[in-house]
């Protein structure tokens, strides 16, 4: 076999690189990560963790494993920065100890939330995370990733609620460089060709699968894993003037066969008893007239604010409020029959219904 080394100066010249190759993926993340606001430092005395002043520290190369790559580590710290929100961005560690004890439903919602994210573009396990949590979570997360078992508290699963919630921050417009970054990743991985000769293990990049298709109204990618249901039966889709419409994207006009979309919520399963989402965080204040029967009845759940009367709240959520306070215990408003005409109004899967749900996390 030949060898080739480069060859000698000559005449006393020698070439001085005027550049450095670079990863594109790991540049382009690298970029994105900027963008929203973070700086990535690489340090061989840190796998993956944040300093609570912007700084992202990630490893250096020779920490990684073969199926390690800097795109998903900066990825994984980002989803993090979502669960946790811009208090969470403050904390070293976002908050969590190196062992995640105590903490290991913020972990699982920062592993739903890559899953959701990567799995919009189809690099669900190319994005795959390396630690622990693999065997021990994520392998075992379904294809719809923000899914529990009811008897761990189904949509309301502790978890659950917090993906759902970061996937709505990401939606924001701070975030559009982590979708950018997304749509940009995937469009690298169709160009790369997905084997090659006298490879002893497989590349990371044979685990890309093709991006799902987009919805008809462009708001979220069609679910394989919703195929039996559609747009029609969805809590989101609504009839105006003869055609259907989704919530979402209400200046499109859909199909009747239209199908589900990632954010898909059967309107059958809508259950006052199992959201109790407008009588306590979402929404903050509920206004009662001052002729309102429950004055009278309930004198001890009035408050008066000078101008207005409303119903007093115990934190975050009202005081006639009872149950949810686990997962899996249902909702109950002690004053049904006496609630004021403000809650008598408010409808079971309309447009403040799903509001309120999205605002706590039940619903995309």
């Amino acid at each position: 076999m030949t060898t080739h080394a480069p060859p000698a100066p000559t005449g006393g010249f020698i070439r001085r690189p005027a550049h450095r190759y670079d990863d594109p993926l790991a540049r382009l993340w690298v970029a994105c990560a900027e963008a929203i606001g973070f700086r990535i430092e690489r340090s061989p005395a840190a796998y993956a963790s944040t300093d609570g002043r912007g700084t992202l520290l990630i490893g250096t190369d020779d920490l990684f494993d073969p199926d390690d790559s800097l795109a998903q580590m900066i990825f994984h710290e980002l989803c993090h920065a979502l669960v946790e929100g811009e208090t969470g961005e403050k904390r070293e560690d976002w908050g969590l100890d190196n062992t995640r004890q105590g903490n290991p439903w913020r972990e699982h919602a920062c592993l739903r939330l890559q899953a959701y994210l990567a799995g919009s573009v189809g690099l669900r396990r190319f994005f795959a995370p390396t630690t622990d949590y693999r065997v021990t979570f994520w392998d075992g997360l379904p294809a719809d990733p923000f899914t529990a078992p009811a008897e761990a508290g189904g949509r309301r699963e502790r978890s659950c609620v917090a993906a759902r919630i970061a996937a709505w921050r990401a939606s924001g417009l701070r975030w559009a460089p982590l979708r950018e970054a997304l749509k940009a990743s995937a469009d690298l991985a169709a160009l790369v060709p997905r084997s090659l000769r006298a490879e002893t293990i497989p590349s990371l990049w044979t685990t890309a699968d093709p991006p799902p298709a987009p919805h008809p109204a462009g708001h979220a990618p069609v679910a394989a894993y919703h195929a039996d249901a559609g747009c029609a039966d969805c809590a989101w889709g609504y009839i105006s003037r003869g055609h259907r419409h989704c919530r979402h994207a209400p200046s499109i006009r859909l199909a009747p066969d239209a199908p589900a979309c990632a954010r898909y919520e059967p309107a059958t399963e809508l259950d006052c008893q199992t959201c109790g989402a407008c009588c306590r965080e979402a929404y903050h204040s509920v206004e009662i007239a001052r002729r309102e029967p429950l004055i009278k009845r309930h004198p001890d759940l009035v408050v008066d604010g000078g101008t207005h009367l409303k119903l007093r709240r115990e934190g975050e959520r009202c005081a006639a409020l009872q149950g949810g306070k686990t997962a899996c215990e249902p909702y109950a408003c002690a004053i049904y029959a006496d609630r004021p005409k403000t809650c008598r109004e408010f409808t079971l899967g309309g447009g403040h219904c799903l509001d309120a749900r999205r605002r706590v996390g039940l619903s995309l």
